[in-house]
């Protein structure tokens, strides 16, 4: 496993918050119009993929927001043995912590939301489903460091600057 405790911090113009992530990730995407992107570990082999919006822009309210989150989340119900959701709160807003247990290839989401303007979900998978013993390990290392996240987020304007990078 790799060391835990460094964190870099993502800062993209083009995304409407900032916030650490573990120094082992690499942005593995970033489009230049819109904040969504993947971080991958490869001494993991797992993703974090990663979606901001700015809800005014999108004419929805967080509890809508939520809502579509929500939907996405219990589509893996279907292979899931079961979701825990719970609720986080942290300096710059709240939201809830999902974790998904079964054969699903995601094992953790979060959503987090300034409940005014800003809403950022972020899915922690793998690219296959399945064999969730064997990977306990990365899995947990992988809950524990989105547990780390929120309490990061900082929310701000989005840059009228598009940029093709955050770094």
């Amino acid at each position: 496993m790799p060391d835990t405790g460094r964190y870099e911090t993502l800062d993209c113009a083009i995304c409407p918050m900032r916030f650490a992530y573990p120094a082992y990730a690499k942005l593995h995407y970033v489009p230049k119009d819109s904040c969504w992107f993947d971080l991958y570990f490869p001494e993991l082999d797992a993703y974090w993929h990663i979606t901001a919006h700015d809800l005014k822009a999108l004419n929805k309210t967080s509890g809508k927001a939520l809502e579509t989150y929500r939907k996405l989340i219990y589509k893996h119900a279907i292979r899931a043995t079961d979701i825990i959701e719970k609720s986080i709160r942290g300096p710059a807003g709240k939201g809830f912590f999902y974790e998904i247990y079964g054969e699903a290839p995601t094992h953790a989401l979060l959503f987090y939301t300034d409940s005014v303007r800003y809403a950022i979900m972020i899915a922690s998978y793998f690219k296959v489903a399945g064999a969730e013993d064997s990977l306990a390990p990365i899995i947990q290392r992988m809950k524990y460091e989105l547990t780390r996240i929120y309490p990061s987020i900082t929310w701000r304007p989005v840059g009228l600057i598009r940029t093709p990078t955050c770094f």
